[in-house]
């Protein structure tokens, strides 16, 4: 028997080093204050919230440059696990001048701020709750629902949240698509996303004002439907070492072995 061939161009994407260790960081007290020069501030809240933000930057951008310049990785780990600043009292600063003034100048970055700097799950979603009551036509929203289809636990609910209160269409399309591509991914919610995708690429126009959504949500469709195990394979065409065409289909019930490779 013949060894056929098919090829394929794949990419593969890296992961973080130490990035296991962010859940649960054990701080160091000396990195995890605010500032003291910001302790006690007054001023606006965006004059509040810049004081406490920068002085946290700060820190982190010093803290980088140590890890950085430690060679030895078991001693880099064990200081990322435990040296590493916490953004804690800024964004307990933030939400508490968020909930006194939610539309002063300052406030709607300082949130979003907080997101990209580890709030925990409770912060998050006090957060959350700010920008959907407050800034629910805001760009913002849109950002936040990027962040809820990266996050590995709680995303469905905050997606949910956001399709419901959301005044933008476009982010609640976007929203959309992020649940739906996280339902497909569980075999437990998988119909319940397809039906949710499907539903959302036949939505009226929208092949028209957002056709890479469209082309997106029909692929991941195809993939769950089609690329699954225990899906029956697609068609693929492709030519031996002889140069004739065959086709998967020919070796239906044969063991077949593909061969994916790629230059770069």
């Amino acid at each position: 028997m013949k060894l056929k061939t098919f090829t394929a161009l794949i990419a593969i994407s890296g992961s973080t080093v130490m990035g296991a260790y962010a859940a649960q960081p054990v701080v160091d007290p000396a990195l995890a204050a605010v500032d003291s020069a910001t302790a006690g501030t007054t001023g606006t809240a965006k004059e509040q919230i810049e004081a406490a933000t920068k002085a946290y930057d700060k820190q982190n951008k010093e803290f980088m440059k140590k890890l950085r310049a430690e060679k030895d990785r078991k001693k880099a780990m064990e200081m990322y696990r435990t040296g590493r600043p916490s953004a804690a009292e800024a964004i307990s600063l933030i939400l508490k001048l968020a909930k006194e003034t939610p539309k002063a100048e300052g406030i709607e970055n300082g949130l979003m701020w907080s997101l990209m700097r580890g709030a925990k799950p409770a912060q998050r979603k006090e957060v959350s709750g700010l920008l959907l009551t407050h800034y629910k036509d805001s760009e913002s929203i849109g950002k936040l629902a990027q962040m809820y289809s990266r996050a590995r636990t709680g995303g469905e609910a905050g997606l949910r949240e956001i399709i419901e209160k959301s005044g933008d269409e476009k982010v609640r399309q976007g929203a959309t698509y992020y649940l739906a591509e996280k339902l497909i991914g569980n075999a437990e919610t998988k119909k319940e996303g397809l039906t949710m995708m499907k539903k959302l690429i036949a939505t009226p126009g929208l092949d028209k004002d957002n056709p890479k959504l469209v082309a997106q949500g029909k692929g991941k469709i195809m993939i769950a439907e089609k690329l699954g195990i225990g899906c029956t394979a697609p068609d693929i065409v492709g030519t031996d070492q002889e140069g004739k065409e065959f086709k998967l289909s020919e070796y239906r019930g044969q063991v077949v072995l593909l061969d994916f490779w790629g230059i770069w």
